[in-house]
């Protein structure tokens, strides 16, 4: 992207923004009209009355005029500073939401309320009564309250645009007023830990991606042009003010970037030419700095694509932030294009790529993987559509059929005929290290695995997770977020961490940094290699991977296939190798399963009785983490024997589905029967298939004393249905001869009389076994 580019977007840009203002002030229908005033008229009636009305109630530091605020981490601690001539807007009480009290209504909120303290009279949740209360201890309400108030303010501004009639204007301009004024007069809050807040805070919320005051605020300012005959330079400078903060603070690498980039343009629109400011910060100025510039929070958009996209499109960040990011640059591309003649995806090619690979991270339901923090669901439409609207705008016939197509593959009913096209049966991201294998896109029949280290942005510390997709759902999913999303002590302590994943956790302590991780694992082999994949999905598949567990200096190996027995059914290997660099007496290695449902039984793998006795191990006393201790109902048994456990879900609909697991045993094993708490990925389904949110998760964790790589956990699992039930008949396992000590065989006794002998070698050595020779991470030998 050359110089040239750049200084003709900015032009262009400029050009567009001239006329900001007419554009904002075109007219509403007569049914937006209509809907408007039966909105603010109430307000309107209520200003003409008592003038500040609606101004007293916005959330001001009316008694201090503080200009300074100061924050302890993420809560509000004081205002101080000089006293400024006017009220100045007062912070919000925390960066999360949780609050101990509600807003009022509009009409209840006492006028002018301040006080030395910076107090505010909330409804207090427990005694529903009115009562003063600490800033810290209200959450999000103040912003929130505030937003309300600006929101009548430009709704009576769209209005008054719309209709000439000034008594909208009367009404919009004093809110406006005393709102913009005060953030002219106050000064960016101040973290009294000098810690990483710092860095993130706005002028109103503790992040500047929250700073969204400014679109209610510019469109007001923009729409009331006509009117606002004085103060434009406290207005203009206010802005400005919250521009150079937001450019200032925040994150650079993620979705925040975008966000950011939003507010500053929004702002941008609003103040007139660079020449008109005497620093020469105006109009082109912020501008050219979102579009040419990078700080250290604040990329340009070309350099945000360089860093953040995989070759391949892949954004670098968990499935849920992936899909969101992707749709947000592709909006903010088409508008540069439509609004300024500025053609992104051409000068960003990735970009298109990156709409056109968004099925590649859909379950055969057509939900996405839920690695991270992630809530599957299905894909939305917003990336498609802005590149739609952009290849109508263009002429671009191919590329408008490309996106009709994708609209209708991603479609939770679309044909397999429709989504197949868009997907491959192998996948390997390693700007976010996950690979994925899926047998087709059927629903209620294919498999796919999706295997993942911990790399990029919004990640937990999962060391090599997985997730097994059959019959309709992940059975074996990710556990989310948990409750109070990534704030809360129980994302801290457990989601995030390795119990609450399909992983091996070595000496209950593997952990390291989350949200932006920095753990991939190394592929060793992957069967189809990306990129050689045929039009037809493999019946077989497989990938291998390595990775080193900081935290215990461990290596680890995974190697996860896929085998589809029949068209309607298959199962999957999973053989996952551990030990410590320098081995310990002490040493262990905890293998962790959980499945979704609500029952769980686990015997030999005869169907005998194992002899489980309850048992207080698995828990943080002795060392281990936190997450140990969110385990529960645990009983265990000391076994050498191969377990079969079989995992029950009752659908609403009355389908019962079973996740059978057949592992096999090693001396030195103990094996355990739990539960977990309860899924936090699919809480938010208006379809889940039963009460996920109540269930506790069903858990199977196998301990293993001593190195678990030469005697690693090997198991094969299975979903079935009643009405498509197990295809397997048996599951044994053999050690093949090699000079791999690890090497590991399994046997797959189908019932209509197939058998599978799957081989396994850490190095890929060669392996042999009843006449049979196999050399590889993986191999299959077929008998019928």
């Amino acid at each position: 992207m050359n110089k040239r580019f750049f200084y003709v977007l900015a032009v262009a840009l400029g050009a567009m923004l001239l006329n900001v203002r007419t554009v904002s002030a075109q007219g509403l229908s007569f049914d937006e009209i209509k809907r408007l005033k039966e909105r603010i008229d109430p307000y309107v009636a209520l200003t003409d009355s008592t003038a500040d009305w609606l101004s007293s109630r916005l959330q001001m530091y009316w008694h201090s005029h503080a200009t300074d605020v100061f924050i302890n981490g993420e809560s509000f601690d004081h205002a101080g500073g000089d006293r400024a001539p006017v009220p100045t807007v007062k912070y919000c009480g925390t960066r999360g939401t949780a609050s101990d009290y509600n807003q009022p209504r509009l009409e209840n909120v006492v006028p002018y309320d301040d006080d030395e303290a910076s107090n505010v009279t909330y409804l207090n949740r427990q005694t529903g009564e009115m009562e003063k209360a600490h800033p810290a201890k209200t959450g999000g309400n103040i912003n929130s309250l505030n937003r309300k108030i600006l929101g009548i303010a430009r709704d009576a501004a769209r209005l008054y645009s719309a209709t000439g009639e000034e008594q909208y204007a009367r009404m919009s301009l004093p809110v406006f007023d005393t709102f913009v004024t005060g953030i002219y007069y106050r000064n960016v809050p101040i973290d009294l830990n000098h810690g990483h807040q710092q860095t993130l805070v706005g002028m109103t919320t503790f992040e500047v991606i929250h700073e969204d005051a400014v679109n209610e605020l510019t469109e007001t300012y923009a729409l009331l042009d006509g009117y606002i005959k004085k103060d434009r330079e406290i207005y203009d400078g206010a802005f400005k003010k919250w521009a150079e903060n937001i450019i200032a603070n925040g994150v650079p690498h993620n979705n925040w970037n975008l966000l950011q980039a939003e507010f500053v343009v929004r702002i941008a629109q609003v103040l007139q030419d660079d020449s008109h400011y005497a620093d020469g910060r105006g109009r082109q100025y912020y501008i050219d700095y979102i579009v040419n510039r990078s700080s250290i929070r604040q990329w340009s958009m070309k350099k945000m694509a360089e860093r953040c996209f995989g070759s391949d499109g892949i954004w670098y960040e968990s499935p849920g932030y992936s899909t969101m990011v992707v749709g947000d640059f592709v909006a903010f591309a088409n508008r540069l294009d439509r609004d300024a003649g500025v053609d992104l995806f051409r000068e960003i090619p990735v970009l298109q790529k990156a709409v056109e690979v968004l099925p590649q991270y859909l379950m055969p339901n057509r939900m996405v993987a839920g690695f991270g923090d992630t809530h599957p669901n299905y894909l939305g439409t917003k990336a498609i559509d802005n590149l739609r609207e952009y290849a109508v705008r263009h002429g671009d016939k191919t590329l408008t059929e490309k996106c009709d197509r994708l609209l209708a593959a991603i479609r939770p009913d679309a044909a397999l005929s429709e989504i197949s096209p868009f997907v491959t049966p192998s996948l390997y991201a390693p700007n976010v290290s996950w690979i994925a294998h899926r047998s087709g896109m059927d629903a209620a029949h294919d498999l796919m695995f999706s295997l993942n280290g911990s790399l990029g942005n919004h990640q937990h510390a999962n060391g090599i997770s997985v997730e097994f997709y059959g019959k309709g759902w992940i059975l074996g999913p990710d556990a989310g977020i948990g409750k109070h999303l990534y704030g809360g002590i129980d994302y801290a302590e457990y989601y995030s961490q390795f119990p609450a994943h399909n992983t091996v956790c070595v000496n209950g302590i593997s952990a390291y940094p989350v949200m932006m991780s920095n753990h991939a694992f190394r592929v060793m082999e992957q069967s189809p290699a990306v990129g050689t994949e045929t039009e037809a999905f493999p019946r077989e598949q497989f990938a291998c991977v390595e990775f080193t567990e900081p935290e215990a200096n461990a290596l680890q190996q995974r190697t996860v296939g896929l085998v589809k027995t029949s068209e309607n059914g298959g199962y999957y290997v999973d053989i996952f190798r551990s030990r410590l660099n320098q081995p310990s007496d002490n040493e262990f290695h905890d293998y962790f399963y959980h499945n979704l449902g609500q029952t769980m039984r686990l015997t030999a793998s005869d169907g005998g009785e194992l002899g489980l006795y309850p048992t207080d191990e698995l828990a943080f006393a002795g060392g281990c983490l936190y997450a140990y201790s969110y385990i529960y109902d645990k009983t265990s048994a000391e076994t050498d024997a191969d377990v079969k456990a079989v995992f029950g879900m009752d659908e609403k609909g009355g389908r019962h589905i079973d996740m059978t697991m057949w592992m096999k045993g090693e001396d030195n094993r103990t094996i355990f029967k739990a539960l977990s708490p309860v899924n936090m990925e699919y809480e938010r389904l208006a379809n889940e298939p039963y009460d996920i949110d109540q269930q506790p998760v069903l858990t199977y964790i196998a301990r293993q004393q001593g190195e678990a790589w030469n005697s690693p956990f090997v198991a094969i699992f299975e979903p079935s249905d009643n009405k498509e039930p197990s295809e397997i008949d048996s599951v044994s396992f053999f050690r093949p001869d090699s000079q791999d000590q690890s090497a590991q065989g399994i046997c797959v006794k189908l019932k209509d009389g197939r058998i599978d002998y799957i081989f396994s070698s850490a190095s890929g050595a060669a392996m042999k076994y009843q006449g049979m020779k196999a050399k590889g991470h993986f191999v299959i030998i077929t008998k019928k």
